[in-house]
């Protein structure tokens, strides 16, 4: 079979529905049967070629949506196929694969296994698919025939996620999302001291690093390395090489869009204004949201700001918030290139924007228009897909989960339909999820929370949120009494992702719990706090939110022997047993951060101890395998200007591991090796198995490794590091399937079928029939297997 993308066959997972008109079930999952990753949604919509299906990720239950566009305007839901974790493109984010799937079957059948996060995939060339793969910094491309990579393509920057092609289909373009903006950090050794408090009642503040442009000539005797800031890739779609890059794009960059005559490239990006000392002066102008032009032919790239008439000095500015477009996420040109729609997701609006980037027009999405603020009955437009032959363009809304009809013609809303026929979102996330994201909670709309939290994770920048005005604050730990300065120096952005019972909160522990962050509305935002009731709400989402499983562990969740020059086994145990330092005697790292677990014990380390210029909270060290890419070597091309700890000065952990605290091992190379390869491979709380994905068909089921697998992922369910689903066909009806691991055999969601062992579907799959078997998180087995609304009516006999 051919891979490619049509109405026939597309690069997603899904599972057909009854054909008859489908009806909403509103029913909520449990939060145990429901494991929110909040994954970013990079190409969720699109048309067919021919306009006469539209294709949609129902993300929150798993499943690709497809509809008949017999009336484009009213979009008919036919199909819902389940594919892997968190689709949020034409393949799953959290699989790890590439699914391809059979519209007419209503099954994937096929998986192609990828380094981690993929994020979106395009064809170009001849018989070629290429895919981001995120995590991985690096664009693969696979033959469509065949399903073999061909190639996988290092690139030089953070994070790569949308790709366009080029109208003649020959060169393949990639964003970088998290590409950074050139700042970095002097060190507090080498920076000067800070200025002197407002407030004369503080004493003088900590002596902390610098944010810096790394190419301020100022700093150039110590900044040795360089930034490219390489923001969008060009590949040559047949020679499969980087062609160029092109940089001082934006800082997130999220979509990307080609003019189809002059193969112009656009891209809907935030830029950050980090550099901007202190929360006083960056209130209510924290990023600016843009869409910036790159011209292939001289390479000029060119921003046009989208908010270009706001008054930032004016708080609150209602009349602002009317018309901000923040956080620009997708693009999509009108078929003749003359104008693009941009889908501004912190604004729930879609502007209508001219090749000059002038705003034709906003198109309310929500119920909340102008300044009104709302957020819980935010939409977040995150994807556009235009229809080829009749002026209509379709929005999917990622917090409603539902895909708004808009008439070009006339710039308006005409329809708005649910993505699919169920949504098992549970109720602690619809109430507190738009808190995140609205931006219209800032004094004049053009910022939210994830315009540094980006989709609840990082954006991979240090800010100086230090307040010279401010007064001492008093922290009590289990290790005693700190006196923290308001004015704490720049701090890299943490993530949002694992805070349930991780309190205290921040670098320093100075937030009690995630309601003490509601400062930040007024403080730093420009808004209004927000009610006792509404904050709760957003803290009891924020705690939903969950890790991926780290990429370098093994798929059975133990340690690989060698990583990065050490060997991960040999650093636990130096980890777990070693003494550190003379000042700690008979205390290893794991006194301190914990394992199993967040690896943090959540106190306080006084400054004295630490060797710094302030207190600290001993920090979790599930997201430390993401910041290897400070490089500081002279010579060095550096993706990231920040690194490890809390300003983000350190570029490796063996940098980290030589400074004095350290004193017992700072100088041994070897087990310093070991320690890092140790921490490179921390648990996140997420097995690797979660996602992995096999499918079996007749051409493969006698391959020792798809035999392998299978037993991989029993054994992962087995212990509860997953439930183990499957999906396909058993003589040739549709199934679900659930592993029991107490009796080793699978539970169908068919009451006539009932159980089956893993020899009968083996059987099965020789006689034609095609199952995948996936990881899920532990919980989440009967609903995303063979109950999808937990009513205690299979699937199967209900037809779905």
């Amino acid at each position: 079979m051919t891979l490619r993308h049509g109405p026939g066959c597309v690069v997603l997972a899904v599972c057909l529905a009854s054909l008859a008109s489908p009806v909403l079930i509103t029913a909520p999952a449990s939060p145990e049967a429901f494991a929110n990753f909040e994954s970013s949604l990079t190409s969720p919509i699109r048309v067919s070629a021919d306009g006469s299906r539209l294709f949609a990720v129902n993300t929150p239950d798993a499943r690709l949506s497809v509809f008949d566009l017999s009336q484009p305007w009213a979009p008919t839901l036919i199909a819902e196929i389940p594919v892997g974790l968190e689709p949020v493109s034409v393949n799953p984010r959290l699989s790890d694969s590439i699914s391809i799937v059979s519209v007419s079957r209503g099954i994937v059948v096929d998986t192609i296994r990828v380094p981690d996060e993929p994020a979106d995939v395009v064809f170009a060339g001849t018989n070629r698919a290429f895919v981001t793969a995120s995590r991985s910094n690096r664009v693969l491309a696979i033959n469509t025939v065949t399903h073999a990579q061909v190639a996988s393509i290092p690139v030089l920057g953070g994070n790569p996620r949308a790709l366009a092609v080029s109208p003649d289909g020959q060169r393949v373009y990639a964003a970088f999302a998290l590409s950074g903006n050139r700042t970095t950090i002097v060190p507090a050794a080498w920076a000067p001291p800070p200025p002197a408090p407002d407030n004369p009642d503080l004493p003088p503040a900590p002596h902390e690093g610098l944010i810096v442009d790394a190419v301020d000539p100022a700093w150039s005797w110590l900044i040795r390395y360089s930034m490219p800031d390489n923001d969008v890739v060009e590949i040559d779609a047949t020679t499969l090489t980087v062609n160029r890059y092109f940089s001082r794009v934006g800082t997130v960059n999220f979509g990307l869009a080609i003019q189809p005559t002059t193969g112009a490239i656009y891209v809907a990006n935030t830029n950050a204004r980090n550099l901007v000392r202190f929360e006083s002066a960056l209130r209510g102008h924290i990023v600016d949201s843009r869409v910036t032009r790159i011209d292939p032919s001289s390479g000029t790239v060119t921003p046009f700001d989208l908010n270009p008439a706001i008054d930032y000095s004016i708080l609150p500015n209602p009349a602002a918030r009317a018309i901000a477009l923040a956080e620009p996420t997708a693009l999509v040109f009108e078929p003749g290139g003359n104008g693009l729609y941009v889908a501004a997701f912190g604004t729930d609006r879609v502007a209508h924007v001219d090749a000059g980037g002038n705003v034709i027009s906003r198109i309310e999405i929500g119920p909340a228009p102008g300044a009104i603020v709302d957020p819980s009955s935010k939409r977040g437009p995150r994807g556009l897909a235009m229809h080829g032959s009749v002026p209509l363009l379709y929005v999917l809304n990622r917090i409603s989960n539902t895909i708004t009809v808009i008439l070009t013609g006339a710039d308006v809303a005409v329809n708005a339909v649910d993505v699919g026929s169920f949504d098992p979102t549970p109720d602690v996330i619809r109430r507190g999820r738009g808190f995140l994201y609205d931006a219209k909670l800032s004094g004049n709309g053009t910022a939210s929370c994830a315009s540094c939290h980006v989709d609840a994770d990082v954006d991979m920048l240090a800010w100086d949120l230090g307040n010279p005005g401010g007064s001492m604050q008093t922290v009590v730990s289990a290790t005693g009494s700190f006196e923290l300065h308001p004015m704490k120096g720049p701090m890299t952005t943490q993530t949002l992702r694992g805070l349930d019972h991780l309190e205290p909160l921040h670098w320093r522990g100075d937030r009690e719990d995630f309601t003490a962050f509601n400062h930040a509305f007024d403080a730093l935002m420009g808004g209004t706090e927000l009610s006792t009731d509404d904050m709760a709400a957003f803290r009891d989402f924020i705690n939903t939110i969950r890790f991926h499983p780290n990429p370098n562990q093994k798929l059975d969740r133990t340690l690989p022997t060698f990583l990065e020059g050490g060997n991960p086994v040999l650093g636990q145990a130096i980890f777990m047993n070693d003494e550190y330092s003379s000042k700690r005697p008979g205390a290893p790292c794991a006194s301190c951060h914990i394992t199993p677990g967040p690896g943090t014990n959540r106190t306080l380390i006084s400054k004295d101890l630490l060797q710094e210029q302030q207190d600290f909270k001993v920090p979790h060290l599930r997201a430390v395998y993401r910041k290897t890419h400070f490089d500081k070597q002279a010579g060095a091309a550096s993706i990231d200007g920040f690194g490890l700890a809390h300003n983000g000065s350190f570029s490796t952990l063996a940098e980290f591991l030589s400074i004095p605290p350290f004193d017992l091992i700072r100088f041994d190379a070897t087990r310093k090796r070991h320690l890092a390869a140790f921490l490179l491979t921390f648990d996140t709380g997420t097995a690797p198995a979660v996602g992995f994905t096999r499918t079996v068909t007749p051409a493969n089921w006698w391959l020792p490794g798809v035999g392998n697998d299978l037993a991989l992922l029993e054994g992962q369910a087995a212990s509860g590091n997953i439930d183990l689903i499957g999906k396909g066909t058993i003589n040739g009806q549709r199934v679900g399937l659930l592993y029991m691991p107490l009796t080793g055999d699978y539970l169908s969601d068919r009451t006539s079928l009932g159980r089956v062992t893993r020899e009968q579907l083996r059987n099965f799959v020789i006689g034609g029939d095609t199952l995948t078997a996936m990881g899920v998180p532990p919980g989440s087995g009967v609903r995303l297997g063979i109950d999808r609304d937990l009513d205690g009516v299979m699937d199967g006999d209900e037809g779905r």
